[in-house]
């Protein structure tokens, strides 16, 4: 059966409690769809809506609490899976062998499930080269344990092809309210600081409102069954045209501090000595270190564009502004 529209239907979002969870569990509401979101003791729930929506207890570790989460499913977003870890292995655990579970659960529920969409990241296809973004069709080289873990979770979905109808969509950078991530960004600019790394960069982003957007098309429309999209803004900066951007938006100056490799290297070793000494686990460790001296991180959404419709509608500026608002509003800045 090829979905069109998701009114009526009832949707699994696994990761509905993180940033861009709470994105698609909003729209997924607006759609008029039945949104059920499997959430921890320990989820955050401040905003996912409560209205048109339901929480089951489970996780993507637990077979069990898949299969009793699935029961009169029709479509499954599956946004859940780690971005940081202290150990390797934890990346594999939930983002590869937590995908493999819940392609066991559906595939469990017959001809139940309608579509499932894996939210995977362009960390899975690696970088691109200067002024050549990544397609679909380039080769995969991931750089980092948290790519190779999204590579093997696609490649878990093309093993369960011929038993369900899937589609993988890699966004790269994700920006907007709510998030924790890209907030540091604005904490640097704040401080009228812009890093230079000494050479060039080019790096897609995505308002997640944007990437919600895609995400829905993505699990409606009949040419995306069995295909995998990157779906990006049309814009792809510098690091350093980013932070610019970001600066002029909290009206401060920015004054350009050269960062040399061996700096980034050895704070991303202090931030793992200080997660393994009992503080917190963080985003950024060596291999978070390479990715950003890798400077291009670019991807093409053509493909999305032409087989989907897909067309970001937030220009940068107007997202980072909105973004650097609601940081302030919430006292993130």
């Amino acid at each position: 059966m090829s979905l069109t529209d998701l009114n009526g239907q009832t949707c699994l979002v696994t990761g509905a409690s993180g940033f861009l969870g709470s994105f698609v569990t909003e729209n997924l509401v607006e759609h008029g769809a039945r949104v059920r979101c499997i959430v921890r003791r320990s989820s955050r729930r401040e905003f996912i809506p409560t209205l048109g929506t339901e929480f089951v207890p489970g996780d993507i570790t637990d077979v069990a609490s898949l299969r009793s989460a699935l029961v009169g499913v029709d479509v499954v977003f599956h946004l859940a899976g780690l971005i940081k870890a202290a150990h390797l292995e934890d990346y594999y655990r939930v983002n590869y062998l937590g995908t493999i579970n819940l392609l066991e659960a559906c595939r469990a529920q017959g001809d139940r499930v309608q579509r499932l969409v894996l939210v995977s990241s362009l960390a899975a296809a690696g970088p691109s080269e200067p002024g050549h973004p990544v397609v679909e069709t380039s080769p995969c080289r991931p750089v980092s344990p948290y790519g190779k873990s999204k590579l093997e979770a696609e490649r878990a979905l093309v093993a369960y092809r011929s038993h369900l109808p899937v589609t993988v969509v890699r966004p790269p950078t994700i920006y907007g309210p709510r998030d924790l991530e890209t907030l540091l960004l604005f904490r640097v600019a704040a401080l009228g600081i812009r890093p230079s790394l000494g050479s060039g960069s080019e790096v897609s982003v995505i308002h997640a409102a944007d990437l919600a957007d895609g995400i829905i098309l993505a699990a409606t429309h009949p040419a995306a069954v069995g295909q995998t999209y990157f779906m990006a803004s049309d814009e792809t900066p510098s690091i350093d045209d980013l932070v610019r951007q970001i600066s002029a938006t909290l009206r401060r100056r920015s004054l350009a501090v050269p960062i040399p490799a061996w700096a980034v290297r050895g704070a991303a070793r202090v931030a793992e000595t200080v997660r393994d000494v009992g503080g917190p686990t963080v985003v950024f460790d060596r291999w978070k270190a390479e990715e950003i001296l890798h400077g291009y991180w670019a991807c093409s959404n053509a493909r999305a564009k032409s087989e989907l419709g897909f067309a970001p509608r937030v220009p940068l500026a107007d997202g980072l502004a909105e973004t650097a608002r609601w940081y302030r509003k919430m006292g993130w800045l």
